[in-house]
């Protein structure tokens, strides 16, 4: 089958999830081509890194990992000026204008419901009615809005969670189909049988993957994904600064772009008690900000699962998940979760998770129900577990044990489903 994919192309998040997608169509056998949200193409890339500046080691580096990508003959930028979504280019990729004779026979939109109504919008053409078309969709809180009902009218809603399943059933009235996420291999526990990597180090244990980052003898909580208003970051700082202020042992990690929708670190972080100003910055001994996204090349999966080995406790008071690839990412590497009793999170990480109840809702623009979690009872669960070592590792086991069931293979294989019915390949999995 040829199958049209469009979604954030970049190396976490979306762009996991557009790319494992990808990888797995492909393995299957199927001819699959991607319109690429947030990727430049090879010459794009080039040029962006020239701007950055990096060294001439750095460049090659990177343009051998571009030309060693696996997708890359299949991919095309998702860009026009004026248009950073490509959401013009729908018709021209699906029907041969933009790859010459090539036709897709269905299209994969990996989108949140305000990027997929953009793209809806403009299908000139109207082959999202005319081609099946499945949006893949993150259904981040409830009491979804009416409104929405008409974007999924002529194509399939496919969730991500139950929760997403049960919200957009009752919103559409029918049968909603669900694919969870898998979790990619490339995070794991490090052990001495299977060692991480930190450049050329080597990583065999959580002490060590501490020391890789100079936190020897700290109690790491941490956090990963992006700084919008959903992720809840000034819920976060006031939760934990009072406990931070009693326990010197703790360090906050915070891996994140400083600067997003959701305002700036700084700014949040000069409000937590111990909070100081020198040379023009505001910084706390406290709350260690990777500043990795400012650097020239980041952190690699490699890296990244180290700095995941290296946390004792992973805290996120969450608004709402539409999956929750952090959490499960988290759990994968036996690193106990905090979050939030609402939406997707509770689900996708199980037993590995501490939850912290809602003490209300917040109403976003676009009408749908957020939690707002109880900070003191979000507090007293990461101390608990900064106190029990013991419950930290039992509760990091059984979310090792939970996550095993999300796989990638599994993923593409649910949706393989979908579009080949009588197609003999394994169904969306259970949770």
């Amino acid at each position: 089958m040829n199958i049209l994919l469009i979604g954030d192309c970049a190396q976490t998040g979306f762009g996991r999830v557009t790319r494992e997608l990808g990888a797995g169509f492909i393995a299957a056998g199927h001819s699959v081509r991607i319109l690429a949200i947030n990727w430049r193409g090879r010459a794009g890339e080039v040029a962006a890194l020239l701007e950055q500046e990096g060294t001439t080691e750095q460049i090659i580096g990177r343009l051998r990992e571009l030309d060693e990508d696996p997708l890359l003959p299949f991919m095309h930028p998702a860009y026009l000026p004026g248009d950073g979504l490509g959401t013009q280019l729908t018709g021209p990729a699906a029907t041969g204008a933009i790859w010459e004779g090539w036709f897709a026979g269905a299209i994969i939109v990996v989108a949140d419901p305000r990027a997929f109504l953009l793209r809806a919008a403009q299908d000139k053409g109207g082959v999202m009615r005319s081609i099946p078309t499945y949006n893949y969709t993150p259904i981040e809180g409830s009491s979804i809005p009416p409104f929405d009902a008409e974007m999924w009218r002529h194509v399939t809603a496919v969730a991500m969670s139950r929760f997403g399943q049960r919200e957009l059933e009752k919103l559409l009235d029918r049968p909603v189909p669900y694919v969870p996420h898998g979790v990619s291999d490339t995070f794991y526990q490090v052990t001495p049988e299977r060692p991480g990597a930190y450049g050329d180090m080597p990583i065999t244990s959580k002490d060590e993957a501490k020391a890789a980052f100079g936190w020897q003898g700290r109690t790491v909580l941490l956090r990963t994904d992006r700084l919008v208003i959903r992720k809840d970051y000034p819920g976060l700082f006031r939760s934990l600064g009072p406990l931070l202020q009693d326990r010197p042992e703790l360090l906050l990690v915070i891996h994140c772009a400083a600067q997003d929708e959701g305002g700036m670190l700084p700014e949040l972080l000069s409000s937590v008690p111990g909070a100081f100003h020198i040379e023009g910055k505001w910084q706390h001994p406290q709350i260690k900000l990777t500043k990795a996204h400012d650097t020239f090349r980041g952190l690699s999966d490699a890296d990244l699962n180290v700095l995941m080995n290296a946390a004792d406790i992973y805290t996120s008071p969450t608004m709402a998940e539409g999956f929750g690839l952090t959490l499960a990412e988290a759990a994968q590497c036996g690193v106990p979760v905090v979050t939030t009793d609402y939406a997707a999170g509770p689900e996708v990480v199980g037993d590995g998770a501490l939850l912290a109840r809602t003490r209300g809702y917040w109403i976003n623009n676009y009408g749908v129900a957020w939690a707002l979690v109880d900070e003191d009872d979000f507090r007293s669960h990461v101390e608990l577990l900064v106190d029990d070592i013991e419950m930290r590792g039992l509760v990091g086991a059984a979310g090792m044990a939970h996550v095993k069931q999300y796989t990638w293979d599994q993923t593409a294989a649910g949706f393989l489903a979908l579009l080949e019915p009588s197609a003999t390949l394994a169904a969306p999995i259970e949770a």
